[in-house]
């Protein structure tokens, strides 16, 4: 009987250490089948992972997308500034604002200024073109009036011809101011007073200054059409030696301009009965008419131009201009004495003055003819004027 029941015992054991082992297995497969769908789930949220790897971070997937979430939100609040941050982007933005519009209103000052300036360099040519009366051009004053001396003396008479011719009995003529007179008749229209214009001022200003000398052109319906010139009418003169009296009797479009007064108009009977333009008289000595000057030299140049050519002694108009200036300026040296002397005593001056007719002249205790300076445009007292046929000669 003890057998037995040991035996019963026995098997009683063994049977409820199946049913363990039976519970235990089915845990085991719960649990894999468990593992199995956490591994599908964690295949799905992890595209291309690997099951078993799904299967161990299955829950610290869940983890990271959190993370990342918190991330998104932590970038998203840091991409957004705040006000304080804004405030200096809104500063700077006014400021380059403000900057720009400095810029704007610099840039359009200075096209305002460049208008302005264009418009006086518009305004002046219009004034200089051909028929108008211009202004004094300073830098073509200062070539014509202050050429080299070694210059001149290169050129002497330059092959041209003695345009003077003796005066005789005449009294000496006295201008206003007591010194020896170069009284010229001329007219802007006339382009042969328009040539030897250049070459009076060049030798005018080898005994004074020029301080005012407009510019102008002849007529552009005569011959020589709109030669470049000068005018003396308004021009303003001072020499320590000569009186410079020149009258401008006709405008460019031969109008009258200037009348000449009583003494001047019997002095232009006597010595120039035609009328003709240009004449020149220096001190009742030495005096010429008509041409001396070519002005087909000077055709389709400006004053400018003329300047230029001067100071160039090959040019066929250096040699034409300055020959004449060189005559006309050994004239007045008669007529001054030979004062001033750093002028009139140059070897090539002297050499021209022996070229000169000899003239006697008047005595000096004469009543010399005094004729009023117009040099200042200003207009005579006198109603008298040339024959209205009086032309260039």
């Amino acid at each position: 009987m003890a057998k037995k029941r040991k035996k019963n015992s026995g098997s009683g054991s063994s049977a409820v250490q199946r049913r363990a082992q039976i519970q235990a297995q089915a845990q085991l497969q719960s649990r894999s089948q468990q593992s199995t769908s956490g591994a599908n789930a964690g295949g799905v949220q992890g595209g291309n992972a690997s099951p078993s790897a799904s299967g161990t971070t299955g829950a610290p997937t869940r983890s990271v997308s959190t993370s990342t979430a918190r991330s998104s939100t932590r970038t998203e609040s840091t991409s957004r500034p705040s006000s304080s941050a804004r405030q200096p982007q809104r500063r700077y933005t006014r400021q380059r604002i403000s900057g720009r519009t400095r810029w704007l209103i610099v840039a359009g000052a200075l096209v305002v200024v460049l208008a302005i300036i264009g418009g006086f360099i518009f305004l002046s040519q219009q004034h200089s073109s051909p028929g108008a009366r211009g202004g004094t051009d300073p830098e073509v004053l200062n070539t014509v009036t202050r050429l080299d001396a070694n210059l001149l003396a290169q050129i002497g008479t330059g092959g041209q011809k003695n345009p003077l011719q003796a005066v005789t009995n005449r009294d000496r003529l006295v201008g206003p101011h007591g010194k020896p007179e170069v009284f010229y008749w001329g007219a802007e229209f006339c382009p042969y007073c328009a040539a030897e214009r250049w070459s009076l001022v060049v030798a005018l200003s080898r005994f004074g200054h020029f301080s005012a000398l407009p510019e102008t052109t002849s007529s552009s319906s005569d011959v020589y059409p709109d030669t470049a010139t000068f005018t003396f009418y308004g021009s303003s003169y001072t020499s320590s030696y000569i009186d410079f009296v020149p009258l401008e009797v006709e405008d460019r479009n031969q109008q009258p301009l200037q009348t000449p007064n009583q003494d001047q108009q019997q002095l232009v009977n006597a010595l120039n009965p035609s009328g003709g333009f240009p004449f020149l008289d220096i001190a009742n000595i030495y005096m010429s008419q008509g041409q001396t000057v070519d002005p087909g030299l000077l055709s389709g140049l400006s004053q400018k131009d003329i300047a230029i050519q001067m100071t160039n002694s090959s040019t066929s108009i250096s040699k034409s201009i300055l020959g004449v200036a060189n005559y006309l300026t050994a004239g007045i040296c008669v007529a001054t004495n030979d004062q001033p002397a750093s002028v009139c005593k140059a070897s090539f001056i002297q050499t021209i003055e022996k070229q000169l007719p000899r003239v006697a002249l008047a005595r000096s205790d004469s009543v010399a003819v005094n004729l009023t300076s117009l040099s200042e445009g200003l207009p005579p007292t006198s109603s008298s004027r040339p024959r209205s046929g009086s032309r260039s000669i």
